[in-house]
């Protein structure tokens, strides 16, 4: 029919033309490219109000998040219609021309083979941008996943052109390889090693996206932001970017601060080296002293202070030891179900170690931060009233 078709068209300028004459094949030509054009205007226009309205009932805002992705999966998918229908239709258009028509079907099919790895490359690129706007803290490795499922697309193209190109079966093509699996597995060993780390870190739950983990070893001290296939990319508190290749993350140690961000506190474990020579037995004198002081008055009227100052033997260094107690107990910055001592350590050439152990309400790090130099400030400025002194070397200065 679409031979009657053209003739009558072409007999209507007064023509007669042969069906395999040259014209006629251009004329044909013409009317496939003009096909396939009309057929990816129309599946692309369409498609793409397609993919919104079903965005549309998961997330309204997904649409503008998913944009780009939307209209490269889109085109690339709207490639494919006019493929598989001029394929179908190849004979119809090139009957008389059976050297051209192994041409044009040929390039048909590699055309629908390139068009179709790349509307699944799309496809996993626009279900991993829906994944990570959705904002889910998963522990599933998706961004490797996603390179690795690219990756095998592009090795099943490739195999699928050359095996066109070729006229040869696929199955020929993978049996060949397997001569070439040394080589692979030096090409591929980073993809490999990431590959086989990536499943390690998601069934151990060792990393993921959101963690605060140090590595000195590749100078990285900061947020985990992205987890994939090869490396891992660490945003540094001074907002520069460490790359670490993901099989570091498993022969190599590291700490992850996501203990602490999930736990009820951020600890404080600081010491005041107390000079051994300020250390001795409070005087009754000294003891009244104590009380008159104002800034002190609150501590010596509880249970405890009154039975210390009852004490025969009391020295400063232990009245001012359940003060600093007292004093992180009275702090609402201070988590007080977890754990909170004041503790001496092994006296050494600088002094006697007197460490706050104690976790911070607040796991912000400026606001922590704040609350322990609020804590060691008091301390310090409260330990002329005790008669104690911290060791500090003499400077220059003072000399």
């Amino acid at each position: 029919m679409l031979d009657l078709y053209l003739q009558k068209c072409v007999s209507y300028f007064g023509l007669t033309v042969p069906p395999e004459h040259l014209v006629m094949l251009s004329i044909r030509l013409l009317l496939a490219l003009c096909l396939l054009g009309l057929l990816f205007t129309l599946t692309r226009r369409y498609l793409l109000p397609a993919i919104a309205h079903l965005l549309d009932k998961v997330d309204s805002e997904l649409q503008q998040q998913t944009q780009p992705q939307r209209l490269q999966l889109a085109t690339h998918v709207a490639h494919l219609m006019p493929a598989v229908v001029l394929i179908s239709s190849a004979e119809k258009f090139f009957q008389h021309w059976p050297e051209f028509m192994s041409i044009v079907h040929l390039g048909l099919w590699i055309y629908l083979y390139c068009f179709a790895g790349l509307a699944f490359a799309a496809l996993i690129n626009f279900a991993t941008t829906i994944y990570t706007a959705v904002g889910r803290q998963s522990s599933v490795p998706y961004l490797g996943l996603a390179q690795v499922l690219k990756l095998l697309d592009f090795i099943v193209v490739s195999i699928l052109i050359l095996s066109t190109l070729l006229d040869k079966s696929p199955v020929y093509l993978l049996s060949g390889l397997g001569a070439l699996t040394a080589v692979l597995l030096l090409v591929f060993k980073d993809t490999i090693l990431g590959l086989v780390a990536s499943i390690q870190l998601a069934t151990n739950n060792m990393v993921t996206a959101g963690d605060w983990i140090e590595m000195p070893k590749y100078g990285a001290d900061g947020a985990v932001v992205e987890v994939a296939l090869t490396t891992v990319k660490v945003q540094n508190w001074d907002n520069t970017i460490t790359t670490i290749p993901t099989y570091a993350l498993i022969s190599d140690s590291f700490k992850n601060w996501r203990g602490m961000q999930q736990s009820g506190g951020r600890r404080i474990k600081r010491a005041i080296k107390i000079d051994i020579h300020s250390i001795g037995f409070l005087d009754e004198q000294e003891k009244q002293q104590l009380l008159d002081d104002p800034i002190l008055q609150p501590f010596f009227a509880t249970k405890q202070a009154k039975e210390l100052m009852q004490q025969s033997h009391l020295t400063n260094l232990k009245l001012f030891r359940h003060y600093t107690k007292w004093l992180l107990e009275q702090n609402p910055d201070i988590n007080q179900n977890m754990t909170l001592m004041v503790r001496q350590l092994e006296p050494n050439e600088v002094g006697l170690p007197l460490e706050i152990y104690c976790f911070s309400s607040d796991k912000i790090w400026a606001n922590y931060e704040q609350i322990q130099a609020e804590i060691f400030e008091n301390l310090l400025a409260t330990l002329p009233l005790f008669t104690l002194s911290c060791f500090q070397r003499i400077g220059g200065r003072q000399l």
